[in-house]
């Protein structure tokens, strides 16, 4: 059995739908906010209803819904069967206090980590962190580093990288603990599904709509994105492999887009004259949710990361080749505010 939290989530939602997609499949362990079984059991149903026109009396079943806030922790008898856990949830908000960032995901880490420490037949946790537990840092950010002085752009960043350093000590403890680390997670390469329009989906929806002209940037500054099915495959792959420990970077790497090259691929997608990079913001507004990615000048080192996915077969997508699609889809979204059903936008991208 495998338990994993965040499965309402964009990432949580996509590992659900690949687990659920595998004949024999194990049964999956879903606590999800809610006040009983029955809201449990609807939210679950309402995500997987988002996954297929049809998601069928078979996936229905394999899934356990359980009501749970993970920041109490997780007591349900099925806990004795897990051998696997999957921990996406997180906050993944820019904007909260330090305190409410905290409690939901270094407290709800360590719930988490203590629910697998009284599971007996345990193998294997992934813990989904971020590549931008890097914060400010400058220059190459390899996957055994962590602490290397940074400062933090948001609370998101910094409560990130408090709970790394207690899965960190957790797996010194003897915990079987690997940590993913996702840069910039957007749409699936393929047809641009995705359900969270975060990060730089509301700069780009601005500029869609004309309302962006400017924006405080430096065309070298790097965008590390990945698409959603590369870190999916990714998870799953790290859930599996022998022999892993440590810190994964699922990152475009090598690979990143510069400020300069996504202003011309959205110049280019929605034919609007290019965006012009002023040094300092003009003040107040949307600048500020997405200025401080726009300032990112660390590269992450993917290096341990491929040596596991080069031979499971999981290739990275090049986010400049699938930005036409992730746009396409946004609009046919209306940026969120309509849910198209994942099978249906995939039968109509074939």
């Amino acid at each position: 059995m495998i338990l994993l939290t965040g499965a309402t989530g964009y990432l949580g939602t996509l590992l659900l739908a690949r687990l659920l997609d595998e004949p024999d499949g194990p049964q999956i362990l879903c606590p999800v906010r809610a006040r009983d079984h029955a809201a449990a059991r609807a939210r679950v149903d309402a995500v997987l209803d988002r996954i297929w026109c049809d998601p069928g009396a078979d996936r229905r079943r394999r899934v356990i819904a359980v009501p749970a806030d993970i920041c109490d922790g997780v007591r349900h008898p099925a806990v004795r069967a897990v051998t696997h856990v999957v921990h996406c949830a997180a906050a993944v908000r820019f904007d909260q206090s330090q305190a409410a960032a905290r409690h939901s995901n270094v407290t709800g880490t360590r719930r988490v980590l203590e629910m697998a420490e009284r599971a007996p037949r345990l193998e294997r946790i992934v813990h989904v962190s971020t590549a931008f537990v890097a914060g400010r840092h400058a220059g190459r950010f390899l996957e055994t580093d962590l602490d290397v002085g940074q400062s933090f752009r948001n609370t998101y960043e910094q409560t990130k990288f408090e709970a790394e350093l207690l899965v960190t000590e957790r797996a010194a403890s003897g915990l079987p603990v690997v940590t993913a680390r996702p840069s910039i997670v957007m749409g699936e390469a393929r047809t641009g599904w995705t359900t969270s329009f975060n990060v730089l989906y509301p700069p780009l929806r601005a500029y869609r709509r004309g309302l962006l002209r400017s924006a405080p940037a430096s065309p070298a500054g790097l965008l590390d994105i990945v698409t959603g099915d590369y870190v999916a495959d990714g998870l799953l792959a790290l859930l599996r492999a022998p022999r892993v420990a440590g810190a994964y970077h699922l990152v475009a790497g090598a690979g990143a887009l510069t400020v300069g090259r996504l202003r011309e691929l959205a110049s280019t997608t929605f034919g609007r004259p290019a965006v012009e990079l002023v040094e300092e913001p003009a003040g107040g507004g949307a600048d500020e949710v997405f200025v401080p990615y726009f300032d990112v000048a660390c590269r992450f080192d993917d290096r341990r990361a491929r040596s596991v996915l080069d031979p499971a077969g999981v290739a990275r997508p090049a986010a400049a080749d699938e930005f036409a699609a992730l746009m396409r889809f946004a609009d046919a979204a209306r940026w969120g505010k309509r849910r198209p059903v994942r099978e249906a936008v995939g039968a109509l991208a074939v």
